[in-house]
């Protein structure tokens, strides 16, 4: 009967440790299936990165091409106002050229009119006189009188050549201010068209952006509640044989400075708030860690956001965890004792520099490890 029985045990046993095996491995899987979609996620993220800094810097060049227009157009209104206050000033010589050419026209007719009333008897003192001296009185007013006439049509035509060059001036002053401002206006509606796809284009990089970083979180999340469910699971049976008894846990490693506590924060990286399962000490790079207690190592290697990482069993479901470390020490299944170098302070994984993640877990649920150091 007794051989009926521990057959039976021996059969259950085995029944039990492959039913763990399958477990085991199930969790594994799945754990590395939400491993792929992250790294996938990522590479994903890290492109959309890429494609939204590109948006961006074309944006910061229209902005510097739509700058420089709008410059332009200040200098073109700069100048229009100067070609306007010129076309004041033009106006005003204009006013004085045709007052100049109406006093010319005017002394031209009195002066005509008076020639043709008195010419005749001009000539006739001219051509009677009856000394040289009055002759030359004559032919010597006539001729300045001449002379002046001529002075006054040189005037009259010079006023009137320079009437129609200001004239001229200031037609193709404007049609040249109004083909520019024209052409700077046309230029700043194209830009400002460009602007705005790229900032629609922006504003679709970053909601896919956005979406991503969810995704990832999402798997992420997943993950981590995949590999607690793993550590539980191990904890549960690799526990259930051994007893702790060894009072309060060893400090970690050799520096004290906590610089986060157990509970809920803002994550460093992520910016959002979540749930710290354990406490940061800030240590230099290549610091030693230690063992909390004696225990069996249970995990060995890179773990999920923390990196590099050791996982402890000390019995009674309670367990301890390493995370972010340089380097690693000791392997899956080794017997560690109290003090031993079981790794080295890095910064691996999820970490914003050097320092030493570590947590205490009851049957693979975090607790604060303040209450057991």
């Amino acid at each position: 009967m007794s051989r009926v029985v521990f057959y039976f045990l021996l059969v259950g046993l085995y029944i039990l440790s492959f039913c763990a095996a399958s477990q085991i491995d199930s969790l594994k899987e799945q754990i590395f299936y939400l491993k792929q979609r992250i790294k996938e996620k990522r590479t994903k993220l890290y492109y959309q990165n890429l494609r939204k800094k590109e948006i961006e810097r074309q944006l910061n060049q229209t902005w510097k091409e739509i700058t420089e227009i709008e410059y332009k157009i200040y200098l073109t209104k700069k100048r229009k106002t100067e070609i306007t206050n010129k076309l004041k000033a033009t106006s005003s010589q204009i006013d004085d050229i045709k007052k100049k050419m109406a006093t010319i026209n005017n002394i031209l007719e009195n002066k005509m009119i008076n020639f043709l009333k008195y010419n005749i008897d001009f000539m006739v003192v001219l051509f009677t006189a009856k000394s040289p001296d009055i002759f030359l009185d004559c032919s010597y007013i006539l001729r300045e009188s001449i002379k002046a006439d001529i002075q006054l049509m040189i005037a009259l035509n010079n006023q009137r050549r320079m009437l129609i060059e200001k004239n001229q001036e200031l037609i193709e002053l404007n049609k040249e201010l109004r083909s520019i401002e024209n052409k700077l206006q046309n230029q700043k509606q194209y830009y400002n068209s460009i602007l705005a796809k790229r900032q629609k284009l922006l504003r679709k990089y970053q909601e896919e952006i956005e979406k991503t970083k969810g995704d990832i979180e999402y798997y992420e999340s997943i993950q981590r509640e995949k590999y607690e469910e793993l550590q539980r699971y191990i904890a549960r049976n690799l526990s259930r044989n051994r007893v702790y008894r060894s009072g309060k846990f060893l400090w970690p490693t050799t520096s004290t400075v906590i610089t986060s506590y157990f509970g809920y924060r803002v994550h460093p990286i992520w910016g959002t708030t979540r749930f710290h399962s354990g406490i940061d000490i800030g240590a230099p790079h290549g610091a030693p860690i230690y063992a909390a207690a004696d225990g069996v190592v249970i995990f060995s290697g890179w773990y999920y956001g923390y990196g590099y990482t050791v996982i402890i069993d000390h019995g009674s479901g309670i367990s301890t965890l390493y995370a972010h470390c340089s380097s690693l020490s000791v392997y899956r299944g080794q017997a560690v004792y109290r003090g031993q170098v079981i790794a080295r302070v890095g910064s691996t994984g999820n970490s914003t520099g050097p320092h030493l993640h570590f947590e205490v877990l009851i049957n693979g649920r975090p607790v604060n490890p303040l209450n057991y150091l």
